[in-house]
């Protein structure tokens, strides 16, 4: 009988992805894999395998709620835990490893309580709420940006977890040998779409409708009004609501411009990209904008807030990188060599539980 493990994520992509990364890996090592999730969470839609069980508990956020969801995100939180302390009866996992999000703290401390481990990931430069308290418990906390928590022993620098598929891009030294007379730029807002950047974006490229090939993912439900935005300001643009080849868009593309979750710019990274990067004004603790700045402090981005300067920054940003291409090469290599390439072996290599040789001793006492 297979040995199960608990994986919990829901939420945003930043939470979901990077843990069904890790997941590919992890059913590598013939591991039962229970992901615990929300009824309404994306989890549902993206998670694709028929070996991954999917579990529902009853969780909801508290932090910049009104008092009426508050009060309702304190009894999902004890509900939450009491539902987990049935699923890790039940199903006894070897560990637990959480991805953040309101989700993780009840399981996590179900864990705590049955004397589970529990191992974290923190996908931002700035720790969530919910990742500083499972942090407290932890037997290790995996984290994306150098120095999210307070250095010790437990805190390991993993990076995110992407798909194998990014290793097959083309390397940045090829990509940007020889100037272009026309840049492919891939425009995108994140998982949930950017109705600012859908309307916004084409009015800051009127002026250079001539010097750039248009790939602009909308987000769904948004495609016509960005495909309006273009034929409004007479641009020629390609317009799809989302991609499930995203390594194929950073193929094609010499410069993206998008949002900076931690997801986007470790695909960025990753894949060797040049990026202008507009940091979300609502993320919670302006993570966006702090992961952006990692990238620029570093000199592998350039970051233009979202502000009624934005479309002047824009075209400024965008002419001093047409006319001096190989500031696209720079800041292509300085993404590339920025995160681990290798984030999901560190997370496994890591996770004591997995250790053969360990097991088998443990297991022959």
């Amino acid at each position: 009988m297979k040995k199960s493990i608990l994986i919990v994520a829901s939420g945003t992509g930043g939470h979901v992805v990077p843990a069904i990364n890790v997941s590919e890996k992890l059913l590598n090592h013939k591991l039962q894999i229970i992901w615990i999730g929300t009824k309404n969470g994306i989890e549902n839609k993206i998670v694709k395998r028929k070996d991954i069980t999917i579990k529902h508990i009853k969780s909801s956020g508290i932090r910049g709620k009104n008092i009426i969801d508050t009060m309702r995100g304190l009894f999902n939180l004890v509900q939450s835990f009491f539902q987990s302390l049935v699923i890790l009866h039940k199903e006894k996992p070897l560990f637990i490893l959480g991805f953040g999000g309101y989700i993780s703290v009840p399981v996590s401390f179900a864990g705590f309580v049955m004397r589970v481990p529990v191992y974290v990931h923190e996908s931002n430069s700035i720790a969530g709420t919910a990742n500083k308290l499972n942090n407290k418990i932890s037997r290790n906390t995996f984290q994306t940006f150098p120095k999210t928590f307070p250095s010790s022993n437990k805190i390991i620098l993993s990076g995110n977890p992407i798909k194998s598929s990014f290793d097959n891009i083309e390397k940045p030294e090829f990509k940007y040998a020889a100037n272009k007379n026309k840049i492919n730029m891939l425009i995108f807002g994140g998982s949930q779409g950017s109705r600012f950047f859908n309307e916004e974006i084409p009015f800051a490229l009127s002026d250079y409708k001539d010097m750039f090939y248009i790939k602009h993912i909308s987000g769904t439900g948004n495609l016509e009004i960005a495909e309006n935005s273009y034929r409004k300001n007479n641009i020629a643009a390609e317009v799809i609501e989302f991609s499930t080849q995203m390594d194929e868009m950073y193929n094609w593309a010499d410069i993206v411009i998008s949002r900076s979750g931690s997801m986007t710019v470790t695909e960025i990274s990753h894949s060797g990209r040049a990026s202008i990067l507009v940091p979300f004004v609502y993320a919670t603790d302006n993570h966006q904008y702090h992961n952006a700045k990692y990238l620029v402090n570093n000199s592998a981005a350039i970051l233009i807030n979202e502000d009624k300067f934005f479309s002047k920054n824009l075209k400024s940003s965008l002419n001093h990188l047409f006319s001096n291409q190989k500031s696209l090469l720079k800041l292509a290599i300085n993404a590339k060599n920025l995160f681990p390439n290798d984030s999901g072996d560190i997370i496994i290599k890591n996770i004591s539980e997995l250790d053969e040789k360990l097991n088998n001793a443990t297991s022959q006492k």
